[in-house]
């Protein structure tokens, strides 16, 4: 039985690169649009992770692009990544060494070095009502095109290398075969090998990237049917400053949601709401959220990475210690400023220490080459 019948999903990136219906008829996965930055952590974060991710298509420019160490994130979780076509391809070829798979004909040539520019896979594209149409031609599929004609000598060596150059010299939304075309008769070349090649285009247009979509999608399909257990990372990921501010941002981002799926409200309204009828259940909140806080920040959560629980001895002992003031903080100084410090030690306070007096230290290691 696979992984996704046992109740781990598989989860798929695309957009222009393959319609989702064609790539739903051969694995029955969750299809989500282009990946951007937090994508990929908000599916493995805090949560059972998926048993496989697949990256096809990705966002870039009018967002930051997805992190690498998202997709190591995941990995060192135990997710199978699979990247192919387009931005898959590129971060499976950076990536390939920590555990990512790579499918197809571009990730093969940008793992080799044939191909070391983005833009070898970049279009633009329509939005998603208009299904991620892709509205410019990728350099990639140009170039197959142009050696699959002079493979078959409707262009010859000397037209598809400078078809080639005049296509690599446009800027990508720009680039696509009729411009190519009108670019080669402007530069002079043979009008006839151009009319066959515009004849051998529409005949039957070349499109690697969408072959090695295709391609993924059946990997992934063959891979959780056959049995896919969780991989195991060969190395340690490494917590730093900009990787948790992203970890809280997905987080925060989540709640927002929740909030508004849940209350019809934003979670500011939400705030205030609370703040001026019901301040109590806004400071035991207060006291919740900085105790699950510094559960995660010190590594105390369990195998699936949640918090343990804010009544944890353990976690309280460190937040009793660190409200008393012997290891003064930004939170420390906003609860001063907001006159919640003693509502929040008094949620805090661990059994049996009714005059508020901080308890010993307790013996909490770091993880492993933590850098704060």
């Amino acid at each position: 039985m696979s992984e996704v019948a046992r109740g781990r999903e598989a989860y798929v990136f695309l957009g222009p690169s393959l319609p989702v219906s064609r790539a739903r008829e051969l694995l029955p996965a969750r299809y989500l649009p282009p990946v951007a930055c937090g994508d990929i952590t908000e599916l493995v974060l805090d949560r059972e992770p998926p048993a496989a991710i697949g990256i096809v298509d990705g966002f870039f420019e009018q967002v930051p692009t997805v992190w690498h160490k998202e997709i190591l994130f995941a990995i060192s979780r135990g997710v199978h990544v699979y990247g192919s076509s387009s931005m898959g391809a590129l971060r499976a070829a950076e990536l390939h060494s920590f555990g990512m798979h790579g499918v197809g004909t571009v990730f093969g040539k940008f793992r080799s070095g044939e191909y070391t520019d983005d833009d070898e896979v970049t279009i633009v594209h329509a939005a998603a009502e208009d299904g991620y149409r892709p509205l410019s031609d990728a350099m990639v599929n140009i170039r197959a095109g142009l050696a699959a004609a002079a493979g078959t000598g409707v262009i010859g060596a000397d037209t598809r290398r400078q078809l080639v150059e005049l296509a690599k010299g446009t800027y990508y939304p720009d680039r696509s075969w009729s411009r190519l075309l009108a670019d080669g008769l402007a530069r002079g070349l043979p009008e006839t090998e151009l009319t066959a090649l515009r004849e051998y285009v529409r005949a039957g247009r070349p499109d690697v990237k969408r072959d090695d979509a295709l391609a993924l999608v059946k990997r992934m399909r063959d891979d959780l049917a056959a049995g896919l257990p969780p991989i195991v990372a060969s190395f340690a990921l490494e917590p730093t400053f900009y990787w948790e501010k992203l970890l809280a941002i997905v987080r925060q981002d989540r709640v927002r949601r929740d909030v508004e799926a849940r209350f019809g409200a934003t979670a500011g309204a939400l705030h205030r709401y609370l703040a001026t009828q019901h301040p109590e259940v806004l400071d035991k909140a207060l006291s919740r959220v900085l105790a699950e806080r510094e559960a995660r920040r010190l590594g105390l959560v369990d195998e699936s990475g949640t918090p343990l629980a804010s009544d944890d001895p353990a976690v309280r002992r460190v937040l009793l210690q660190r409200l008393a003031g012997e290891l003064t903080g930004p939170a420390s100084a906003e609860l001063q400023r907001l006159g919640l410090t003693e509502a929040t030690r008094s949620a805090l306070r661990v059994s049996g220490t009714s005059d508020g007096r901080a308890l010993p230290p307790a013996s909490l290691p770091l993880p492993g080459g933590r850098h704060e």
